[in-house]
Formats: C-alpha cells, sequence, structure tokens
C-alpha cells in the first residue's frame, strides 16, 4: 500500500447519507410510506367496526324488497341504510378519539410506531387532533366536488419537504416517529 491519498476521480463520493428529518436533535419525521401504510390499516380497522356493526343494525333495510318505480321508497331504504351505519362510525369516532389522546396517534400510526406531535414537538392535545386535524380532513370531503379537490390537494402537499399535508399545516402538527418523540407521550405529559 502506499502513503498518497485516494485521489481516484471514479471512486463514489464519500458522503454521509442521513434522512431529512433527522438532521436535527428533534423528532424525526415519519416516511410518506409509513403515513400511507397507517392510513390503510386505519381504513381496514374501522371497516372491521363500521361493517359488521352496519350488518347488526342494518340487516332490515337490507331484507327490505325495494320497488324501483317507487323513488320515494328507494329514497326510504337508502335513508334506513345510512341510518344504519351511524352506531359504527360512532363507535369508529371514540376509538380514534381514544387511540389520539392515550397514544398521540390513530391506531394505524401505532403499529407503524407514528406519533403526532406539535410543530415544536411537543404533545397535541386530543382535542387539536380529533377535531381540527380530523375535522379539516373530513368535513371538506362532504361537498360535492369541491371537497374531492380539497381532499387530493390535502394529500399531494405530503411531497413537500416538511411532510405536511394541508390538514397538519391547519392544525400546527407533524407526524413524526414515536421513539424520536419519547417527551409528547402521554406518561410524559403526566411526569410534567
Amino acid at each position: 500500500m502506499t502513503d498518497f491519498p485516494d485521489n481516484n476521480r471514479f471512486a463514489p463520493p464519500k458522503a454521509l447519507l442521513v434522512e431529512p428529518g433527522s438532521l436535527g436533535d428533534g423528532p424525526v419525521l415519519a416516511g410518506r410510506g409509513q403515513r400511507l401504510v397507517a392510513a390503510i390499516l386505519d381504513g381496514l380497522i374501522v371497516s372491521l367496526i363500521v361493517w359488521p356493526l352496519f350488518f347488526v343494525f342494518g340487516r332490515m333495510s337490507l331484507l327490505a324488497p325495494a320497488d324501483p318505480a317507487s323513488p320515494a321508497e328507494m329514497f326510504s331504504n337508502m335513508g334506513r341504510m345510512f341510518g344504519a351505519m351511524i352506531p359504527g362510525y360512532l363507535v369508529a369516532g371514540v376509538v380514534q378519539a381514544w387511540s389520539l389522546h392515550a397514544f398521540g396517534g390513530t391506531l394505524g400510526k401505532k403499529l407503524m410506531g407514528l406519533r403526532i406531535v406539535r410543530a415544536d414537538g411537543s404533545r397535541a392535545g386530543w382535542v387539536r387532533l380529533f377535531f381540527v386535524r380530523g375535522g379539516v380532513c373530513v368535513i371538506p370531503g362532504f361537498i360535492p366536488l369541491l371537497g374531492a379537490l380539497y381532499v387530493l390537494i390535502d394529500m399531494l402537499l405530503i411531497f413537500r419537504d416538511s411532510r405536511q399535508c394541508l390538514h397538519d399545516n391547519i392544525a400546527d402538527t407533524i407526524v413524526v416517529t414515536a421513539s424520536s418523540s419519547t417527551n409528547a407521550s402521554l406518561e410524559a405529559s403526566k411526569a410534567r
């Protein structure tokens, strides 16, 4: 071996590669893929709650024959079916509210090892998470056409460097790995 420095211009660069979210001492931002899987898990969990309750409360509306020539009867059946879905969504809402309070995130985020915190890294209260962050996601989606456009823009904003969706910006939150935000847990907030 020689004592000459390696000046090989064809050698790969020797740079330290780190995730953009881990450059500071604060919490590490969650990856987009992790957030996508957490959202899919949340959808599955809500479905496992809503659909069984729908079939329990809505079996009569499913079995009732509807005359296609009678619009009033069709709308009546639809109303009963939507009414049968309300108990499931109420239970799912309570489960998600409890999860947001206890873990600082939904059940899907908990399974993926993620947590929702304030932009400064402190714990976000469940009122902010459930009503502000969740409300800004769900309520605009009910507006025909414009709601779908809002939801699309909300989701696409995750591709910014901050990895925040529009609902994150409005609620002043970020999604981070739970292991990097131990000071934002419920236990840590009780210890203060």
